[in-house]
Parts: C-alpha cells; structure tokens; sequence
C-alpha cells in the first residue's frame, strides 16, 4: 500500500502556526515571546520556536471553571485556551511515564504497559484537538465562547478517535521521524491494527485498556500490537501534544494571562526512540 505523506508537522503544529496568524490578528501585534531560554545568538530578541519578538507579560486573570454535567462543552474562549494547555501539560506527563516505561527493554508486561499507556494518550490526545480546532474556529470568528457539540458523549468517541488516527498519521515530520527510528522507510503509517481494536470496543477506549491488561480466561484474546506499531503510535502523539503545549503556552503569554512556569525537558538516557535530547518533560517557575 502505497503511503501518501502531507507536508508539515502534524494536526496541532499545522493549527499553532495558522492559530499564531489569528492570535497576531486579534491582538493587533505579533505574539509576544514565551520561550526566552530559545532566542538564538545571533538574534537575541527573536526565538527560535514562534520567531516572535519579545515582551514582558502583563498578568489578567482568566480562571478555569469546573464541568461535572452535560454531553457539550461549552466555555469562553480565553478558558478553553488554558484549558488546552493545562490538558496537553497532562498529556506530557503521559508522554513521561511512557519514556520511564520504554527505558529498560524485554521485562515482562512491557509491552502490554506501553500499549495500555498509548490507547490512554490517544483517548486524551483526541479531546485535545476537538478543543484546539473549536479554539481556532472561535479566535477566526472573533467568538467570545467556544462551543464543542457531543465534547462528553461515548457516542462520538470513536468517530473522533478514528479521525484523529488518520489525521495524525499524515505528518512528515513523523514519516522522517519514523525512518530515522527504524533506519528506513515505513511501508505504511496508518494506524490499521488500532482502529480495528477501536471499532471492535465501539471507540470504548478504556475498554480496550482493561482487555489489554486484564489475565485472558478464554485463552483467544487479541494478540498485542509489535513493539514497532506501539513507538509509532507514540511517536505521533509526542509531536502532536509537543505542538499543543507550546502553542498552546503562547497564547496564554501573549494574551499576557498568568501563567507561572515554564516548559523544558531534562536529560536522561535514550528513551524508546533514542531522541536524547528531549527528556523528560518538567514544569519550572518563571
């Protein structure tokens, strides 16, 4: 099968870059800097991930507000920025306890953790970019809510997990990041073997956590995914939460809300795609 890549970084880096337009738009200025450790050299006011100048934050105060009812979200549009961020900050702890998971190789119930860890990110993973896209939509519209129909409903759980699995397997950045992994070029991204799991559970993704995890009476269960499919799977994710976080942390900065901590990653040895020089994802004070 022949695979077809899309140019660019993925569903949420593609957002940030079309969202950081709508963000100047609306503030009537570029975005405002939020990564000072990333200025170059040679451009010390300029840094190196948005290309935006820098500017110190003035605080106002946007506060998140507790759901406990209801299939819909339904939010003012500040708040649904932070509530991005604060779910993708979350989903890099997940990224953390797979890479602490993935360091050590061939222990029984490694496989079967990582695959447990990944369904979860990916059950996360697709609420995060149902909220960035309605984020997006409300900043282009100048809306002061934004609005998800069914955010909260088992019904649509599925419908949204299978398109965030195609939606994220289209990056090239991932294509490349897979072949620098493997040492060569995948024969395919697409997810198969994870969708059809999805489809069989009826986009009950905790379900298909417990079924992986739980001791198999009947002695027929499904086999587990390949240490390969897994790390690939993993691989989208990381992108894709990584784009989320970071633009996500913009906006609140360039809106000057206030935040108190940064984003950065402390070395470790090589994780479970030998990317040294991501680490450990930590929060720090400003």
């Amino acid at each position: 099968m022949r695979w077809h890549r899309q140019r660019g970084e993925g569903p949420l880096l593609r957002w940030g870059r079309r969202h950081g337009r709508a963000l100047e738009a609306a503030t009537g200025g570029p975005a405002k800097c939020c990564h000072p450790e990333e200025r170059t050299h040679d451009h010390m006011t300029k840094c190196a991930i948005c290309n935006s100048e820098t500017a110190s934050p003035k605080t106002i105060p946007v506060r998140m507000t507790a759901i406990t009812a209801g299939e819909d979200l339904r939010m003012e549009t500040n708040e649904a920025h932070l509530r991005a961020l604060d779910m993708a900050v979350h989903l890099l702890g997940h990224i953390n306890a797979f890479r602490a998971l993935s360091e050590v190789p061939d222990y029984l119930g490694r496989r079967r953790a990582r695959y447990a860890m990944t369904l979860i990110m990916l059950d996360e993973l697709t609420s995060l970019m149902e909220l960035m896209k309605e984020c997006e939509r409300a900043v282009t519209e100048r809306s002061p809510e934004v609005l998800v129909k069914g955010f909260f409903s088992p019904e649509h759980k599925q419908e949204r997990a299978q398109r965030a699995l195609d939606e994220i397997g289209k990056s090239e950045a991932l294509f490349l990041k897979v072949k620098r992994t493997l040492g060569r070029e995948p024969s395919a991204i697409d997810f198969a073997l994870f969708k059809d799991r999805l489809r069989q559970m009826d986009g009950n993704v905790f379900s298909t956590v417990e079924r992986a995890l739980r001791y198999d009476w009947s002695l027929g269960g499904d086999s587990l995914p390949s240490d390969e499919e897994i790390d690939m799977l993993f691989m989208a994710i990381e992108l894709n939460v990584r784009g989320a976080a970071e633009f996500a942390y913009q906006w609140a900065m360039a809106n000057e809300f206030d935040i108190d901590f940064r984003l950065a990653t402390v070395n470790s040895k090589d994780g479970c795609d030998g990317r040294k020089e991501r680490g450990y994802w930590v929060t720090m004070p400003l």
